[in-house]
Formats: structure tokens, C-alpha cells, sequence
């Protein structure tokens, strides 16, 4: 094109400004050229300009489809419109353009459109108008890219590195207690103590048979509180099994003479290293093991509660009324800066030595998950957050005791001045980008105490830890992180 401001803008892509001639440009398709050069029918009450805007419309459409499905591209962006400073339709005094993007399913391989948009200019210079259509048509593709970038992230956070299986609670099946007794004899078992699970030698959980749980109660005096936890791919059934009263060491001892290495550790720590799977039961068990032990007695009447429905729900002694687990929602934050090279992370007094992590905090009754992020920003540190900016990444249970983390991504004014609340945190700052990819290399269970002095020791320069893969705040600075420059 010789057009004024055309060749600062376009470039890498077709560019067809005589429509007519153009076919060899459009794919040399035949049908889509066609289509383009057809002139659209009028609307009842439609203007001639109105007509002209829908057919740019449509056109953009068709085009981006085209080269998307033809050329094989995972993205097409198509724009088409008017920059001044003369104009064909009568009533037309200004630019406009109107932009498509398609975009290629990875799974299907089906083609559709994405996005699309129509932008108006206030005005008919040819070179402003021409730069800003193209600014927008960039906008647009980035905006979709960048939504499909979010949104493999959220499905690798909840697919865990590619792991697929298909865990059914089973719910149907929880009053059933003659199927349930049956599925128990050879069923597989997530053993409990505590805040504790079983660990093989590796990152896995132990599981044990119907049979050996029994005869570590025998041999420890301990009893057990089973609950069915679901069936694994409509085969195999799992139970959790949570050991109560015997001595520690009694039980403990029965585990040092394992060949495989079968030890208890604190799942809050040990949970992030397990597979998706692992962690699912690990995290479920532990939900409904925590509850049981805190509702002995019914909040109605106050008598005493017994177990009902393969150990999901309580019922009273004395009244007969029902309750059920509950999850306490908490929101948890990455606030990142403005320009996207800083995030705000905090210490606190039970983290490891320079161990930060993003923002936490309870949804309090009546608040939205939004309000809940802001206020929990502005209290601990004193920031308040561009509030518009609140954007939904991710969830992941948390049953220390019984919460439930919702994720979320959110932006702050970095220049405000920080204002600590000690008795949440110790302290908090804005960490650069490049220090944040250096604890981002650093590997294990960091919010151990022991793992974080083994990377301290290694690297005494590091100048901050962050938590492992595998808890909901990790993928939140993950998410920051690969969204930004290399």
C-alpha cells in the first residue's frame, strides 16, 4: 500500500485495499472473495452507513475464519473498515474499523471467532486512523492469546502436570451401608494421625488394606475412624482411616520396622509434593477427619452425634437432626504492581527464615470474594488495590482446619507507602521480578524449616524463598511470572 502511514503499521500479514482485485490476496478462494465484493441488503430503518459498518462487520468475520482454518494457524486477526479522509457511504465523516480474531481449538481443531470488536474514530485522518486500527487489532489478538495462556494455566493447575483420572465421590452410595461394608474388606486405605498421613519412601501416600489397619489397632490399642472417601475409575474403593488415642510411639513403632519406608509426616507440608491424585485423597481424608473430631456433640440439642453415611455426615443421639463438613472460604491474593515487574509478598512468624508468600486471609459474612481481597490487602499491609483488577485464577482445598483457598490475581499502586499490621505479619515489601525467578529455581518443600535452611546454606544470597509447586500460592506468582517478559 502507498497510503499514508500504512507501511509504519502493517506488515507480516495481507493487506488488501482494492476489494475487487483482491482475490489472489484472499486465499485465491473464490466463495470468500465473493462474499466480500457482494453488497449487503439494507435493513428496515437501516442508514447507508449502518449497512456499510455491518458489512465490514461480517467481512472481518468471514476472513479471519478463512485464513485460520486454511492456513492452519492457531490465530488470525482480520480488520477492515474506513480511515478517511473521503468516504463512499453518505453519512460517513470519521474512521471506523472492524476487527475478528479467530482462533484454532487445540483438542477439536475447530475454528471459530473469539473476538470482535468495532472502533470508532472521532475523526478522518487516514494516518492517525490507519495506526490506531492496527493498535486495536493487536489489542484484540493479544487479549485472546493471553485469555487461552490463563486459561491452560488454570487447567494445569487443576490437571497437575497432566495427570487425568476420574475420582467419584460416590455420593449415592454413602447411605448404602450394606454396599459400603462390602467395598471396605478390600478396599484401599488413607491412614490418619492427627494432622499426620502415612507416607511411602517417596513423594506417595502409604495405603494400607482393610486387614492391616485392623491389626495396628489391635497391636496399639488405638481405634480407627473410617470414612468412605470415593472410587478410583468405577473400580477401586478408598476409605480414609483416622487412628485415634494408643501412644505415638506404639504406633510408631509398628511403621520403623516397615520395609518401604511407611512413616507419618504433617500433611499440610507433605500434601503439595504429592501427585493430584495423592493429593486429592490426602486433602479429602483430612477434611473429614478434622471435622469428625470436632463435632462430637449436635449444635442443636448439644447430645452427642454418631456417624452416619459412610462417615460424611453426623446425626444427634437425641434429635435426630443432621450436619454435615463445612469449608470456611478464604481468599488468597498475588498483588502485583501496575507495570507487572514487582509483587507483593509477606513474611510471617510461622514461615521459615525468608520464606514470602502472597496475601491470605478469611471472607467475611456478607463479603464478596472481590471486597474480601481488597479489604485483606489494605489491613495487612496498608495497599489498596485496583480493585477492577481482581481477576479469579484458581481454588484448592485447605482443611487446617477446614478452609477452602480461592485464588486471585489483582494490581496495586506499588509508590503506596506500606503500612505492617505485626499481628498478621512480620513484614512485606514489593519483590522485583528477576529476585523472585531466583527462589522460583529453588526445589522441595521450602515451608519445612529444614528444606529452607538447605537452600540458604547452598545460596546465603538468595533473597527470598517462596512456596513450593503444588499449594495454590506457588501457582499464583507462577501465573504472574509466565505471564511476564523473559
Amino acid at each position: 500500500m502507498a497510503q499514508p502511514g500504512s507501511s509504519a503499521v502493517y506488515f507480516g500479514g495481507t493487506v488488501s485495499y482494492n476489494t475487487r482485485k483482491a482475490r489472489p490476496l484472499l486465499l485465491n478462494d473464490a466463495k470468500l472473495h465473493e462474499a466480500l465484493v457482494r453488497p449487503l441488503t439494507a435493513g428496515d430503518a437501516e442508514s447507508e452507513e449502518g449497512t456499510y459498518v455491518r458489512s465490514k462487520i461480517e467481512h472481518t468475520e468471514r476472513v479471519a475464519l478463512s485464513y485460520c482454518e486454511q492456513m492452519g494457524t492457531d490465530y488470525a486477526v482480520a480488520e477492515s473498515g474506513a480511515s478517511g479522509p473521503t468516504f463512499t457511504p453518505a453519512g460517513l465523516d470519521r474512521g471506523f474499523a472492524a476487527i475478528a480474531v479467530a482462533k484454532r481449538n487445540s483438542q477439536s481443531g475447530e475454528v471459530s471467532i473469539v473476538k470482535q470488536d468495532v472502533i470508532q474514530s472521532t475523526h478522518n485522518d487516514r494516518q492517525i486512523n490507519m495506526r490506531m486500527f492496527a493498535d486495536g487489532a493487536a489489542g484484540l489478538l493479544f487479549d485472546a492469546v493471553q485469555e487461552d495462556a490463563e486459561s491452560n494455566i488454570k487447567e494445569s493447575f487443576r490437571q497437575a502436570d497432566g495427570e487425568k483420572y476420574h475420582f467419584d465421590r460416590a455420593t449415592k452410595l454413602r447411605a448404602d451401608a450394606d454396599e459400603l461394608s462390602k467395598l471396605a474388606k478390600d478396599g484401599k486405605y488413607v491412614v490418619l494421625r492427627g494432622g499426620q498421613s502415612l507416607f511411602g519412601d517417596g513423594f506417595e501416600l502409604k495405603f494400607l488394606s482393610h486387614d492391616e489397619v485392623q491389626s495396628i489397632c489391635n497391636a496399639t490399642g488405638c481405634r480407627s475412624t473410617t470414612t468412605f472417601l470415593g472410587i478410583l475409575d468405577g473400580k477401586q474403593a478408598y476409605f480414609g482411616a483416622d487412628l485415634i488415642g494408643g501412644s505415638d510411639d506404639s504406633v510408631n513403632d509398628i511403621f520403623a520396622k516397615d520395609e518401604e519406608g511407611a512413616h507419618f509426616s504433617d500433611t499440610r507440608t507433605g500434601a503439595p509434593l504429592l501427585s493430584a491424585f495423592h493429593n486429592e485423597l490426602a486433602l479429602h481424608a483430612t477434611a473429614l477427619s478434622q471435622w469428625q473430631r470436632r463435632s462430637a456433640y449436635c449444635p442443636i440439642s448439644g447430645s452427642k452425634t454418631e456417624l452416619i453415611d459412610g462417615g460424611t455426615s453426623m446425626q444427634s443421639t437425641s434429635n435426630g437432626a443432621k450436619s454435615w463438613p463445612r469449608q470456611d472460604p478464604s481468599m488468597i491474593a498475588a498483588i502485583t504492581s501496575r507495570d507487572g515487574d514487582s509483587i507483593l509478598l509477606a513474611h510471617s512468624s510461622r514461615h521459615p527464615p525468608k520464606l514470602h508468600t502472597v496475601l491470605a486471609g478469611f471472607i467475611e459474612a456478607g463479603e464478596t470474594f472481590e471486597k474480601g481481597v481488597a479489604r485483606e490487602a489494605f489491613e495487612e499491609t496498608g495497599i489498596r488495590i485496583d480493585e477492577d483488577s481482581v481477576e479469579y485464577i484458581g481454588s484448592q482445598p485447605w482443611p487446617f482446619p477446614q478452609s477452602t483457598m480461592i485464588g486471585f490475581m489483582a494490581t496495586a499502586d506499588a509508590s503506596q507507602p506500606l503500612n505492617i499490621d505485626e499481628d498478621e505479619i512480620v513484614h512485606a515489601r514489593w519483590f522485583h521480578k528477576d529476585e523472585v525467578r531466583l527462589a522460583a529455581a529453588v526445589e522441595g518443600t521450602t515451608m519445612r524449616k529444614e528444606v529452607a535452611k538447605e537452600a540458604l546454606d547452598a545460596d546465603p544470597t538468595l533473597p527470598l524463598l517462596i512456596p513450593p509447586k503444588g499449594v495454590i500460592a506457588r501457582t499464583l506468582i507462577d501465573t504472574w511470572l509466565k505471564k511476564l517478559p523473559l
